[in-house]
């Protein structure tokens, strides 16, 4: 994809990249990060799969970050209820 980064743990990452659906609060932020962020898209990520549906959408940028920052996520039944409780553990 071209946008690998090396990454250094005293300096931490700062370079933005990526949609915004899958993007961990310390990039909608614009602060350092680690390597944990990618571990916040790998579950969203799995809840999409699972569900069919994003934990935190939105009709525009500024409420998909306003998700990502103050949203529970949630099961709900319609769209979880095959769904076992160890994939629901793995996603939070």
């Amino acid at each position: 994809m071209g946008f690998a980064e090396q990454y250094n743990k005293e300096t931490g990452l700062d370079l933005v990249l990526g949609t915004p659906l899958y993007m961990a609060p310390e990039l909608v932020q614009q602060q350092k990060y680690t390597e944990k962020v990618d571990i916040w898209s790998l579950g969203v990520i799995t809840y999409q799969l699972l569900s069919g549906k994003t934990p935190f959408d939105g009709k525009n940028l500024e409420k998909i970050n306003q998700n990502i920052l103050k949203k529970k996520v949630t099961f709900s039944e319609k769209h979880w209820k095959n769904v076992s409780d160890h994939a629901k553990d793995f996603i939070l």
